[in-house]
């Protein structure tokens, strides 16, 4: 339909895939799986920071039935390592920046893991580009696969302290494009119109953006930076409409156009996700980005593929400012209940587990059918998150049934952290909760006991706990002290938390 449209444009080469090229790219790696000998339902990961490369390999992949594993570059080895061992992945593809990282994770996989680069400078004639570029004669392979069979495999963190393998159908990455377009608010969208992606591709929600984006023909800045400096930048230059951002980032936009006195640019629509947004932030930014730029709020998890709740902007008037608190109502198609510990659904206003039903559900953890079965019921999901219901039907957040931590953006859960603090030979005992933080809206407090007759300062078991898990995991508060405990032996958690906010509050 338009060929010539430039469809993804990554701001840091200054590359731009045309329509007709991200075809012939996609076109290009699928010929490459299948050259290379790869089956329908085999795995490759890809490691590798926001690049408009991704895309053509999520496609290519998708033509060919292979399941693409995106990772999180942001993870230690080990935790690379065990994904790629967990995913059965047969090859690696990583870029230049990562190499040293995707070697350190190869080298602890057992067996064989080819690998290879994506991008760089040299004109290596491994590089990913200039095989998509130059194979223009690949054929066109039409997606004619089940629309159950599966196209992602996204590793999300679990309780278990072990990350899970969600796995994601066509049906549900079809639905999960299309489906915000029911509501009114997205009119103002119109084909062709410029966005701006941030967020990283590994997550759902950085996945997200870019595709619909795409599904409405426009054109998508992807950047791998996502400082303040240079977000407006961007905004400024390619007259960006419409981005999908983070509220740590949006604080850090809001205060750079405050210092700087730089002029606002003119983007239609600011839409927010990932974690919670303070009431202040949001009215500051409102205020700041004027009448013309609308808001809205999505609220979703990868095991739905996405977004689930949608707070329009028709729903952020600042003269009804309990609405801002809210993460909307669920989006066409999706059901959502709000139930007690014992299954059962609790009157309006009465906060438990919120429960949602969708068509964009996951088909389940990898190789995890027990752990599927305790969250997936009658096609029902139990999310482990709390909150609930107003009388119109409004979701409102509360504390997490589940201990996860949300920190810039970033699922955190607290056995993984302290498992890894548990390494430490001083350490006896460790727990760990997340407290409020302007900036990274949560951030991780560890709590710990030592072993009698030993000491360690906080800086001495940060940097064991850096060697285990990725840095955004590890506590940026660590006190030494008794931590509450039941009867039974169990730490109380919300006992903890209150202990260390009574601690700070007295300067101690």
């Amino acid at each position: 339909m338009h060929p010539k449209r430039p469809a993804l444009v990554f701001a840091e080469r200054g590359t731009t895939l045309t329509y007709a090229e991200l075809e012939q790219y996609s076109n290009a790696f699928a010929e490459e799986l299948v050259s290379r000998g790869y089956r329908e339902g085999d795995r490759v990961a890809y490691l590798g920071r926001n690049s408009d490369l991704y895309y053509p390999v999520l496609f290519g992949s998708i033509r060919a039935g292979v399941v693409l594993v995106p990772l999180n570059w942001r993870q230690s080895a080990g935790e690379i390592a065990y994904q790629l061992e967990d995913s059965g992945a047969c090859w690696l593809l990583v870029d230049q920046e990562l190499e040293s990282l995707a070697s350190e994770a190869v080298g602890q996989v057992a067996g064989t893991l080819p690998m290879m680069r994506i991008d760089g400078d040299d004109g290596d004639a491994e590089h990913l580009r200039a095989r998509l570029r130059d194979n223009v004669s690949a054929p066109v392979r039409v997606a004619g696969h089940e629309a159950e069979q599966t196209v992602l495999q996204v590793y999300t963190s679990g309780t278990t302290g072990k990350a899970k393998g969600v796995l994601i159908s066509h049906k549900s990455m079809s639905i999960a494009r299309h489906a915000e377009t029911i509501s009114p608010d997205w009119a103002n969208w119109i084909e062709g119109g410029i966005s701006l992606s941030a967020m990283p591709n590994f997550h759902m929600g950085g996945m997200s953006w870019v595709m619909m984006g795409l599904v409405r023909l426009g054109t998508v800045i992807i950047t791998a930076d996502p400082q303040p400096s240079n977000m407006l930048r961007l905004m400024h230059e390619y007259g960006v409409e419409h981005s999908f951002i983070v509220p740590t980032v949006i604080r850090a936009i809001v205060d750079e156009l405050k210092s700087s006195n730089s002029a606002v640019p003119g983007i239609k629509g600011i839409y927010y996700g990932a974690m919670p947004m303070s009431e202040m932030l949001l009215h500051e930014a409102m205020e700041l980005f004027g009448s013309t730029c609308q808001f809205g709020h999505f609220f979703g998890m990868t095991e739905l593929t996405g977004p689930a709740t949608y707070l329009p902007p028709s729903e952020h008037d600042l003269k009804r400012p309990h609405l801002l608190k809210s993460v909307g109502r669920p989006i066409a198609g999706m059901s959502l209940e709000i139930r007690d510990p014992d299954g059962r659904v609790v009157p309006v206003g009465q906060p438990g587990e919120i429960w949602i039903k969708a068509p964009t559900l996951m088909q389940g953890y990898w190789r995890k059918p027990e752990l599927t079965q305790e969250v997936v019921q009658d096609g029902w999901y139990a999310t482990g998150d709390g909150g609930y219901l107003d009388e119109n039907g409004f979701l409102f957040l509360t504390d997490r049934i589940k201990d996860m931590i949300v920190s810039g953006g970033e699922n955190i859960y607290p056995i993984e952290v302290e498992e890894a603090l548990l390494h430490h030979p001083a350490v006896l005992s460790a727990a760990v909760v997340g407290l409020p933080d302007d900036r990274w809206g949560e951030s991780v407090v560890a709590v710990l006991e030592l072993r009698p007759g030993l000491e360690v300062t906080a800086e001495d078991v940060r940097s064991v706990v850096r060697s285990r898990i990725a840095a955004y995991k590890c506590p940026k508060t660590i006190l030494f002290d008794e931590l509450p405990r039941t009867a039974s032996g169990k730490v109380q958690r919300s006992k903890l938390r209150k202990q260390i906010i009574e601690r700070k509050d007295a300067g101690a």
